[in-house]
């Protein structure tokens, strides 16, 4: 399965972004998702977005609206995104952790 990603910053968090169908942006599928995107991201909160005419519809496992809130959603929209697969295993990562 491939996912359009993307990495943004919203109000003052850096989160990643996974655009997902709408369907899928609400809980029990949603939380399916989340988890096959964590590898790809370890370090950073998750939320599922799907960005529609009338908002922006989000999902995470943390309180994903209250972000989302307020956000423009043409700058959502408009998200520099990059497409991963998720069938294929995240490249290890080059550098140790910072600890």
């Amino acid at each position: 399965m491939k996912l359009e990603v993307a990495l943004a910053e919203l109000k003052g968090v850096r989160v990643a972004l996974a655009f997902a169908p709408p369907a899928w942006v609400a809980p029990g599928v949603g939380d399916v998702l989340l988890e096959r995107l964590r590898p790809h991201f370890p370090t950073l909160p998750l939320m599922l977005v799907s960005v529609q005419q009338h908002g922006v519809r989000a999902h995470a496992a943390f309180q994903a609206q209250a972000l989302i809130d307020g956000a423009d959603v043409a700058d959502l929209a408009h998200l520099a995104r990059t497409l991963i697969d998720l069938d294929v295993p995240p490249a290890p990562a080059d550098e140790p952790p910072p600890f």
